[in-house]
């Protein structure tokens, strides 16, 4: 019995290492589900990289992203009217409230989604995205007000004071959609210091093309009002509601850059934009003692067929690790309409309202890293992919000042 036992400790003791090694070494090893996912992430990867100098741009470590976001976003508004010739301009100016913003974003790459809560209670609508590739990109913001306030300003008059209002009289809604494309994607990021979905490792600057939507909607609510008409509004030619849509082409040029590889990276970009093609209308109050199935409202004309108006853009990224990432960025765009004097309204009005927006960022990333997909896809003697660098050929044809901060050809392997 003895012998017995001490043959069967004995062969314990031998197989048991065997089986955890094996085991281990079965828990080492990627399933074929995993190594499935690798690969369609490399594919992806290759995709997101083709036609892109290396030298200037890369892709994170990590693909995944999951960040807090926190901002404000705010309208500046100027709405003027002629109501005449001895009174001259009337003005309204106004501003919203101060608001702050709090929410995530998460992103696969270059794809990813965002919300956020408006923790003050500051505009009554928010609605914004960005997507955007090596190349292209698209751009959303919508928003509503209501909780402005300003004052009532006579300009041509040199002593006259201010009439400060309070929150109610002026509500405004604002959307943006952009559409823009990048001259120098093989060098340049669009997305590098907004998303932080690629990391621009080389200082490069792009000429930049787009197409914009752009509408603006400022209606009047007074309460006090003189013999039927709101006052406020009498003074503004007797429009209570002002509504614009436009569609502009851009111009524009970004620029980033680092002094330490995309370690850090300063972004800078504006756009002016034509707009070549508006629908304008305004609504006209009317006394109370008559009575309409609505609201009169009509066309108007601008006061020339085409105008300038644009955009700016700011931002600061950093790269802490691998594993960790911030950003703060700052937008602003600018509508406007002026309209020509007609029949109806033979006063001019001009609005120009600037929307702005500022996030700050803090992300960290996630996801399996380069060296253990390509170790589990047995690819550990192979280059990273997607490694390519500016032919020779090109480098030939086009001056590097060019060809680094305005446009360059897209690279091939």
């Amino acid at each position: 019995m003895r012998r017995a036992i001490y043959i069967l400790s004995l062969l314990l003791c031998t197989a048991l290492p065997a089986v955890a090694a094996k085991n281990a070494r079965a828990e080492r090893e990627p399933s074929e589900a995993l190594r499935f996912l690798y690969r369609a992430g490399e594919r992806i990867d290759r995709h997101l990289m083709h036609g892109i100098d290396t030298n200037y741009i890369t892709l994170p470590e990590h693909c995944w992203q999951a960040a807090f976001t926190t901002g404000m976003v705010g309208i500046n508004s100027n709405l003027t009217a002629v109501l005449s010739p001895t009174i001259g301009r009337v003005q309204l100016l106004s501003r919203t409230s101060s608001s702050v913003d709090l929410g995530f974003r998460l992103a696969y790459r270059s794809l990813g989604f965002g919300y956020s809560w408006d923790a003050l209670h500051a505009y009554s609508q928010k609605l914004s995205f960005s997507l955007g590739s090596k190349r292209f990109g698209l751009d959303f913001l919508h928003q509503k007000s209501a909780n402005i306030r300003g004052m009532i300003v006579l300009p041509d008059w040199a002593n006259s004071p201010a009439a400060p209002f309070d929150q109610g009289l002026i509500r405004i809604s604002n959307t943006n959609l952009s559409l823009w494309y990048a001259l120098n994607a093989a060098h340049y990021s669009h997305r590098a210091a907004i998303s932080q979905s690629y990391v621009q490792r080389r200082t490069a600057g792009s000429l930049l093309l787009s197409l914009s939507y752009m509408a603006s909607d400022l209606s009047i609510h007074d309460s006090i009002k003189i013999e039927g008409k709101p006052m406020v509004t009498m003074l503004m030619s007797d429009v209570t509601h002002l509504r614009t849509h436009q569609v502009a082409l851009g111009l524009g040029y970004g620029i980033n850059y680092t002094p330490n590889r995309g370690k850090v990276l300063l972004h800078l970009d504006a756009h002016l934009k034509l707009v070549c093609y508006s629908i304008d209308q305004v609504t006209l109050t009317v006394p109370d003692s008559i009575v309409l199935p609505g609201e009169p409202q009509y066309d108007i004309q601008p006061q020339y067929p085409v105008h300038v108006t644009g955009n700016l853009r700011a931002a600061v990224s950093w790269e802490i690790c691998p594993w960790a990432h911030m950003s703060l960025f700052a937008t602003a765009n600018n509508i406007r309409f002026t309209s020509k004097s007609d029949g109806n309204l033979n006063k001019s009005i001009t609005m120009s309202n600037w929307n702005w927006q500022t996030q700050l960022s803090l992300g960290v990333r996630l996801g399996a890293g380069r060296d253990r997909v390509r170790h589990a896809l047995g690819e550990d003697q192979l280059p990273p992919p997607a490694v390519v660098h500016q032919p020779d050929s090109t480098r030939k044809r086009l001056p590097q000042w060019l060809t680094d901060y305005f446009y360059s050809p897209s690279v091939h392997y």
